[in-house]
């Protein structure tokens, strides 16, 4: 694991929630494997296509992301990436503020990262 991939990855879910936010889809389609799965904190199970219309067409009105934990493993072109993510979006009309424990699978594409499989459960409130 080299301290140059951690950094790359750290740029690229960067960018991935900068562009989530701003409803990019041009950059999240760059960022995600076209064979993504996506599993909310909900249990709602999506592919790439299906994300990102939801996150550009405001299904899913993403306000904020905050990591207050990461933890990465690298193992050659796959890295694993878990920790705890507070997000603020909208769903449905009702501003929704929780914090997730996550795992994230990035793989090394075409001299970049993209994100394969997002996971998260919920961190109930203290």
């Amino acid at each position: 694991m080299s301290a140059t991939d951690i950094q790359a990855i750290e740029a690229a879910d960067a960018r991935r929630c900068q562009a989530a936010l701003a409803k990019d889809a041009a950059t999240l389609r760059e960022l995600m494997g076209d064979d993504l799965l996506y599993v909310h904190s909900s249990a709602t199970a999506e592919d790439k296509a299906t994300y990102i219309d939801r996150v550009v067409n405001g299904f899913y009105d993403y306000k904020g992301f905050t990591h207050l934990r990461r933890n990465f493993r690298v193992y050659g072109d796959v890295a694993l990436v878990d920790g705890d993510v507070r997000i603020q979006v909208v769903v449905k009309g009702g501003l929704k503020d929780f914090v997730s424990r996550y795992l994230q699978v990035w793989a090394r594409r075409n001299g970049g990262w993209q994100v394969v499989s997002w996971q998260s459960t919920p961190v109930p409130a203290a």
